[in-house]
């Protein structure tokens, strides 16, 4: 059974990952400035799931909510850019 107090941490320094999915989350920004809506959107929900996956990983104290809540959201914003109408 899944438990997500189980998770395994990603390998290596967690402030790393943190800044690269930073970066990931500002190249979605970026991209959606410019006119691709969709894609920018799908690197911004990428980005904020793993950036809050690693968050979650990476702290001694967990709380379910931390993660799910997050998470949940990120795939929302995926979902509503894969139903944006004429995106670019």
């Amino acid at each position: 059974m899944f438990r997500i107090d189980n998770l395994p941490p990603l390998k290596g320094r967690p402030r790393f990952w943190s800044k690269l999915f930073t970066l990931i989350v500002v190249i979605g920004v970026t991209i959606g400035i410019f006119g691709a809506v969709r894609s920018g959107s799908i690197f911004v929900a990428i980005g904020c799931a793993l950036y809050s996956y690693n968050s979650y990983t990476s702290t001694s104290a967990k709380r379910k909510v931390e993660l799910i809540i997050p998470v949940v959201i990120a795939l929302l914003l995926l979902v509503l850019s894969f139903t944006l109408p004429h995106a670019r």
